[in-house]
C-alpha cells in the first residue's frame, strides 16, 4: 500500500507515508533518494518535506501523550504494540539520561513522541532535537536511496512472500531465544 501512494502521489504520497507511521521509514525516505537519483524529484525540497512530515507527525503524538487520557493512552500501545514496560523504562531513560536521548527518536517514533508528552518535556525543547534527529535520519536515508540509484528496481524481488515468511521465522526464533535467556536470567 505504501509503495502505491508514493509512485502515484510523490512528493505527497512520500510525506503520508512519513507523517502515518504504519511502514517503516527507512522504506519511503529511501524510496525518495531513488526519486531524486532519477530527478523526478529535488533532494534539498525532499529533505525539507520529509523533516517537516516527521515534526508534524511527532508532534501530534507528542500531544497525545501530553493530554491523552490513560484510556486513550493504554489502547494506543496496544495498538502500536507499546508495552506498558517499555514505556515506563522510556521515562526512566528520560529521568536518568536526560533530554538528549530523543536523539534516538526516529528508531522508535511512536514511542519517543508519546513518551516525551508523558515526561513533561517542553514542547520547544522536543521539537527542536526531533528536527534535528530526523534531518540527520532522512538525510542518511534519501542519500542511501539515491546512491542505489536505478538498482533500487532490482531490489523488488526481496518483496517476495518466501523472503517474509524466511524473515518472520528468523525473528521468531530470535524472540524465543531471547525469552529463553530472560527467563534463565530471572531464575
Amino acid at each position: 500500500m505504501g509503495h502505491h501512494w508514493m509512485e502515484s502521489y510523490g512528493y505527497i504520497g512520500i510525506m503520508m507515508t512519513l507523517m502515518f507511521p504504519f511502514i517503516p521509514s527507512e522504506v519511503p525516505l529511501a524510496y525518495a533518494g531513488y526519486l531524486v537519483h532519477t530527478a523526478q524529484a529535488n533532494l534539498l525540497f525532499m529533505l525539507f518535506l520529509a523533516v517537516v512530515s516527521f515534526v508534524i507527525s511527532q508532534n501530534l503524538f507528542f500531544t497525545i501523550g501530553q493530554f491523552g487520557s490513560e484510556r486513550l493512552l493504554n489502547r494506543l500501545f496496544k495498538w502500536f504494540r507499546i508495552s506498558e514496560t517499555k514505556m515506563l523504562q522510556f521515562q526512566t531513560q528520560m529521568e536518568t539520561k536526560g533530554r538528549y536521548i530523543l536523539l534516538l527518536s526516529p528508531m522508535w517514533r511512536i514511542g519517543f513522541a508519546i513518551g516525551a508528552g508523558l515526561t513533561g518535556v517542553s514542547r520547544w525543547t522536543f521539537t527542536v532535537v526531533t528536527t534535528i534527529s530526523f534531518f540527520l535520519w532522512s538525510a542518511i536515508f534519501i542519500w542511501g536511496g539515491k546512491a542505489v540509484g536505478h538498482e533500487w528496481r532490482k531490489l523488488h524481488h526481496l518483496n517476495h512472500p518466501i523472503v517474509w515468511i524466511g524473515l518472520g521465522v528468523l525473528i521468531t526464533v530470535g524472540y524465543l531465544i531471547q525469552k529463553k535467556r530472560k527467563a534463565k536470567k530471572e531464575i
